[in-house]
């Protein structure tokens, strides 16, 4: 059977100092962009390696790390060690923690059993068992939904540039955004509703949301003020606005 690869949108990460890991690198019941759909019982547990960065150790590359993957709710997840007393291994781990919410995982894997279906009127493949040989970090996946965990001290903080703090919230605030509206709609067509636990914490955060209302109108505030091309015309109307005024002998 032939090794096939399948990667994804690694917006769900794990990751301590000392280097253990935990990744959802794979989401259940989704069309991906492969077209094909993984169902629930794909992924057996199996211990497996994490290969270097782009599946590098198919072509002789250490391994930066090993781990065992397992099925998560609506997530396959691998959780893991990474090779800290290694060069390569260290490296990984710091280009992750670099990376955070960019960071994009892989797999691969051979089918060991599948049918074609139609789901959402789209023909599609229904991988329904996979041996999965290893799981990699890649630069662009191309799988559906899934998502970083924040890194285990809880998020960058002030240890981030500011310039790079800012993207990271924003990627932060949009894939809540994606999570929230995958797990009502996959809800939905279940017949289930999201549980009452999940709806006041929803609730609590969109209290907070709007607390900060004014802040979006301060921030761009604060932009167009720095901003020369709007400042620029602002400042030749004060100028004339000046000469006027020293022209009728107004003290300035």
């Amino acid at each position: 059977m032939t090794t096939q690869y399948k990667s994804a949108v690694g917006h769900e990460l794990k990751l301590s100092d000392l280097g253990t890991i935990e990744v959802a690198f794979a989401q259940l019941n989704v069309i991906d962009h492969d077209g094909d759909v993984t169902l629930p019982g794909a992924f057996p547990s199996k211990n497996v390696p994490m290969s270097a960065y782009g599946h590098a150790s198919w072509d002789g590359a250490m391994p930066v790390g090993r781990g065992t993957i397992r099925e998560d709710g609506d997530w396959a997840v691998f959780s893991g060690q990474m090779f800290m007393n290694t060069t390569h291994g260290r490296d990984a781990y710091e280009t992750l923690k670099g990376l955070g919410p960019l960071a994009e995982f892989s797999y691969g894997y051979t089918v060991t059993d599948s049918a074609p279906g139609v789901v959402d009127s789209k023909n599609v493949r229904m991988l329904k068992a996979l041996d999965v040989h290893e799981v990699s970090n890649v630069l662009k996946g191309a799988g559906l939904g899934t998502h970083l965990r924040a890194i285990k001290s809880g998020g960058p903080g002030t240890d981030l540039p500011y310039a790079e703090h800012i993207p990271w919230v924003h990627e932060m605030v949009k894939a809540l955004l994606d999570r929230t509206t995958d797990k009502a709609e996959w809800r939905a067509k279940e017949g289930r509703v999201l549980s009452g636990l999940t709806r006041e914490d929803i609730r609590s955060l969109v209290v907070s949301l709007r607390e900060f209302s004014g802040t979006a109108d301060e921030l761009q505030a604060f932009i167009d003020e720095a901003d020369p091309q709007k400042s620029a015309p602002r400042n030749v109307t004060l100028d004339v606005l000046l000469g006027i005024a020293r022209r009728y002998g107004v003290p300035i």
